[in-house]
C-alpha cells in the first residue's frame, strides 16, 4: 500500500477505505504480551517516542493495521490525538501485539513451542495481513540499528517511497 496518496491532505487508510475486520487478540499470552511491552516501553525510554509511528509504519504494520478494527480505529484516534501521553500508550500497544505476534511466529525464545495454538492463529495473520518483504518491528527493538532510525526519517521526507526491505543497509 502506498504510503503517499493522490490526494496528500488524506492520510492512506482515508485514500481507500477497506473492510476492517474485529479480531480477537486474546490468544496473545498475557506473560509474552508483557514481556513484549517492557520491550517497547525501555527502547523508546532510550531513543524518545517520535519514533514510534515511524517504526510502525516502516516494519509494513500499515496493513496490518487497517483491517483490524480496534487497531485501526487506535491509530487514526493516536494520530489525531493532542494529548501525547495517550496517543503514544495506543502505539504502545500496537508495538506490543505486533512484537508478541512476531515472537509466537519466530518462535522467539521458545514462544511459539510453548504456546502452538497462539502460534497458529499468529502465522494465520501474519499471512494473512503482512506484505512482503517486509521488515520484522521486532528486529528493530531487538537490534536497534542507527540505519534504522534514518530509514524511518526518509520515509517523512517529502516525495520520498519507503523501502520496505527485508534486506540490512550496508553499515554505516
Amino acid at each position: 500500500m502506498p504510503i503517499v496518496t493522490a490526494n496528500p491532505t488524506r492520510s492512506a487508510f482515508d485514500a481507500q477505505p477497506r473492510e476492517a475486520r474485529a479480531t480477537d487478540f486474546r490468544f496473545v499470552p498475557d506473560e509474552l504480551a508483557e514481556k513484549c511491552r517492557s520491550l517497547v516501553e525501555s527502547y523508546h525510554a532510550l531513543h524518545g517516542r517520535a519514533c514510534l509511528p515511524d517504526m510502525l509504519w516502516l516494519c509494513g504494520a500499515q496493513d496490518f493495521i487497517e483491517r483490524h478494527r480496534d487497531f485501526r480505529a487506535l491509530f487514526n484516534d493516536a494520530v489525531k490525538q493532542r494529548a501525547a501521553k495517550r496517543a503514544n500508550d495506543s502505539f504502545v500497544l500496537i508495538a506490543t501485539t505486533i512484537c508478541a505476534i512476531e515472537a509466537l511466529v519466530r518462535d522467539l525464545a521458545g514462544w511459539g513451542a510453548r504456546f502452538p495454538g497462539a502460534k497458529r492463529k499468529a502465522e494465520r495473520l501474519v499471512a494473512e495481513d503482512f506484505g512482503e518483504p517486509r521488515l520484522w518491528l521486532l528486529d528493530m527493538y531487538l537490534y536497534p540499528q542507527p540505519h534504522t532510525r534514518a530509514a524511518a526519517a526518509d520515509t517523512a521526507a517529502p516525495g520520498r517511497k519507503p523501502s520496505l526491505t527485508s534486506e540490512p543497509l550496508a553499515p554505516a
